[in-house]
Order: structure tokens, then sequence, then C-alpha cells
């Protein structure tokens, strides 16, 4: 059997949000187009995104699920900018979409492990890859329909810092 999560998401932006630490309230999110490619099956998740628009970076790894091995979150590259721009482009991109991590070609945006609760129900959970600390953990859970998730990025304090709504996009 192989999950309903598989295939290419969109972002739908007017179903996002990210939570305003300093104001406390939640604003609307911020980086753009999003599109994500999941392939795999009930055993493996290839999680592959294209996060913003200005520019588009793409990130990506390949988990087993419920395998305690932890995996990078890679930044495979940017595109939408010139290559001499590209640092200065992901310095703006991180602060837009309230990163607290850096996003740099090549690196290591965290370790990930990914866990299968059911059909419509998986967790990502993220450590540093340089301290090992915990990061965040994000439950995605499909809509019973199949056509849209929901993905809720909660810190290590427990704040839900996103709520994004991704749908199924037809090939």
């Amino acid at each position: 059997m192989t999950t309903p999560f598989i295939g290419t998401w969109r972002i739908d932006v007017e179903g996002s949000k990210v939570w305003d630490y300093a104001n406390q309230v939640w604003l609307p999110e911020a980086a753009g187009e999003e599109i994500i490619r999941i392939g795999g099956d009930d055993q493996v998740q290839d999680y592959e995104v294209l996060y913003g628009d200005r520019p588009v970076v793409r990130m990506g790894y390949t988990s087993r699920f419920d395998d305690p091995t932890w995996v990078p979150y890679s930044i495979r590259g940017v595109e939408g900018v010139p290559e001499e721009e590209i640092n200065d482009a992901l310095l703006e991109f991180q602060e837009r979409v309230r990163s607290m991590v850096a996003f740099k070609v090549g690196g290591i945006y965290g370790l990930v492990r990914s866990v299968f609760v059911d059909e419509r129900t998986h967790y990502r959970i993220s450590r540093s890859a340089e301290t090992g600390e915990a990061e965040y953990s994000m439950l995605r859970r499909m809509e019973p329909d199949g056509q849209a998730y929901l993905a809720s990025v909660h810190r290590v304090d427990g704040v839900v810092s996103r709520v994004r709504r991704f749908v199924r996009v037809e090939s």
C-alpha cells in the first residue's frame, strides 16, 4: 500500500499562516510559491520542496519511516537569481520567511526523521545538524478526500509557529 501523500503539492497561501513571536499575532505566509514533491511508499519518504519565489530554494531529504537514523535535510540549490547574488538573496529570504535556521547552498537545513502514524498522518522531527538539539516537529495530516493536507510546525517550547495548507497538483 502506498501513502496518499505521494504526489505533487502546491501551497494554499490563503490557508497558511506564520506566527509573529514579537507581536504575538498570526501573519500571512510570506514565502510566495511553494511546490512539494513526495515520492516513496509506506516505508520510505522521498521529499523535495521548491520553497519561495524570489529566490526559489530547492531542499530535500530521503528518510525511512520510523528509522532512528537522522538524515540531512539539504539545501540543494537556488533558482531565480544570478549566482553572484545568491548569498544576499538567501539572507533576505531567511528574514522574510522568519526562519531561525540559515539557508546556505550545499548546507544542511537540519537533520530529520519521519514517523508514520497512519496513512493520513505523518510527523517530521528535526534537530540541529550543528548542535544536535531539537528544533521542531511537524505534523502532516491529510484531509479525508486526499486532495489537501495541513502541516503544522511546533517549536520545542510547544508554540505552533506555522500552519500551512497544501493542495494536490494533478499531473
